[in-house]
C-alpha cells in the first residue's frame, strides 16, 4: 500500500462519501486525488412521471436521478516527509466547585394564577361564511378636463436641455487647523 504506487481505494462513491474519504487520508498525511467519471443521466421513461392536479406543474420527475461518481481513479501517495506524530491531548479542566444542586422541594419556576379580563361578548354579531364585511363607499371618477391637451408627434423632444456653467466657489477663506 505505500510503496508510492498508484493506487485505486473505491470506486462508485457519491461525491460527499468521497470528499469524505479524501478529508480523511488528507488528515492523516496521505497525498489523495480524486478523478470525476460522469455517467450520463438517461431520459425519464413515461412511467417515472405522473400527472398532477389542474394548477399545478403538470409533470414533475417521481424521482430524482441518481448520481454516481466513478472514483476508480483516486491514487493515494503517502508524504513521509511531512508526516508528523500528534500527542493526544487531555481535555481541558473545568472546574465545577462553585455550581451547587438545590436539594429543597420548592419548585424552581414559580406559576402565578392571572386574572383573566371579563369580554362583554353581547354587542357582537357574526355573518354568515364568505359575507362581506367591509361595507366600501363607490368613488366617482374625477372630472379632468382634458380639451386644452394636444400630444406632440412620437419621438420628439418635450424638454429642451440647457448647459448650466459651473459655478465659481470661492475658497480662499477656509483654513485648516492642524493642532
Amino acid at each position: 500500500m505505500f510503496d508510492g504506487k498508484e493506487r485505486t481505494l473505491k470506486k462508485s462513491l457519491t461525491l460527499d462519501k468521497a470528499n469524505h474519504l479524501r478529508a480523511v487520508l488528507k488528515k492523516a498525511g496521505i497525498r489523495v486525488s480524486m478523478i470525476k467519471n460522469e455517467v450520463a443521466a438517461e431520459p425519464a421513461a413515461a412511467e417515472d412521471w405522473e400527472l398532477n392536479d389542474p394548477g399545478t406543474r403538470i409533470l414533475t420527475p417521481v424521482k430524482a436521478p441518481e448520481r454516481h461518481i466513478e472514483t476508480s481513479h483516486i491514487k493515494v501517495d503517502v508524504d513521509f516527509d511531512n508526516l508528523e506524530d500528534k500527542p493526544q491531548e487531555d481535555p481541558p479542566e473545568v472546574d465545577i466547585n462553585h455550581i451547587e444542586i438545590d436539594d429543597s422541594e420548592e419548585p424552581i419556576i414559580v406559576t402565578k394564577e392571572v386574572e383573566l379580563p371579563e369580554f362583554d361578548f353581547s354587542k357582537l354579531k357574526v355573518e354568515a361564511a364568505g359575507s362581506i364585511i367591509v361595507k366600501h363607499k363607490k368613488v366617482l371618477t374625477p372630472d379632468i378636463p382634458t380639451d386644452d391637451l394636444t400630444l406632440d408627434e412620437a419621438g420628439k423632444q418635450i424638454v429642451d436641455k440647457k448647459q448650466i456653467e459651473e459655478p465659481e466657489i470661492d475658497i480662499s477663506g477656509i483654513s485648516l487647523n492642524v493642532e
